[in-house]
């Protein structure tokens, strides 16, 4: 019996991959190197500092994984705390039918604390989450399943009483890893992202039946 909707916030909550991916380009940019923009779709759902790894071995860079975060960090306040922010279409409407049937609602993201709780308040959602599992409470990424585990855990409920709603690969592994069923939102800015192991699959948030 489905009890709980936990939602990645990346592409699902907010249309924010974009912008992600031009803050990394850009910092990238910044320390010399010559970032492709298709590059760092790869890199979806993974939590910062293990991309930033990954890219300074690719990219053969000196810089350290906090210097290049500290860096990315300031440009993301500005796009995101003093730029338009807007939830995805649907997804109000979504969370409020779920309270309203008396599901609880969690959140799931490769996002800090700090962000995620910035960008939910600014959009006018945080008040129907009952809990907020970040990358601050995990110490793999996805696709390992532990931050979906974590997030029934913080709820009380089972896996399996729980739908993940996703719009990455890597997601979709972990929420299934954890032993979801998963909706997988198609997202045109998330990138060509393999859905197929998704029990789900959707092109608008309003087209999730609960």
């Amino acid at each position: 019996m489905l009890k709980a909707l936990v939602f990645d916030m990346d592409g699902v909550i907010i249309d924010s991959e974009p912008i992600h991916i031009d803050v990394v380009v850009q910092v990238l940019k910044d320390v010399g190197a010559r970032p492709r923009h298709h590059e760092i779709y790869d890199f979806i759902g993974v939590r910062n500092n293990e991309m930033w790894a990954a890219l300074i071995k690719r990219h053969g860079l000196t810089e350290t994984v906090e210097e290049l975060m500290e860096r990315q960090k300031i440009y993301k306040l500005e796009r995101f705390f003093k730029g338009p922010l807007e939830a995805i279409d649907g997804i109000p409407e979504l969370m409020a039918r779920a309270k309203a049937k008396g599901l609880k609602v969690a959140l799931a993201t490769s996002s800090p604390k700090y962000f995620a709780e910035q960008v939910l308040t600014r959009i006018g959602v945080i008040d129907y989450f009952d809990a907020l599992v970040t990358a601050d409470d995990i110490s793999n990424s996805k696709p390992h399943p532990e931050i979906y585990q974590k997030a029934a855990q913080a709820l009380g409920l089972l896996p399996e009483e729980c739908l993940a709603i996703e719009d990455a690969y890597l997601g979709i592994q972990a929420a299934k890893g954890a032993g979801m069923q998963c909706v997988a939102f198609k997202n045109p800015n998330s990138g060509q992202q393999d859905t197929s192991a998704a029990d789900f699959v959707v092109s608008s948030i309003r087209d999730i039946q609960i």
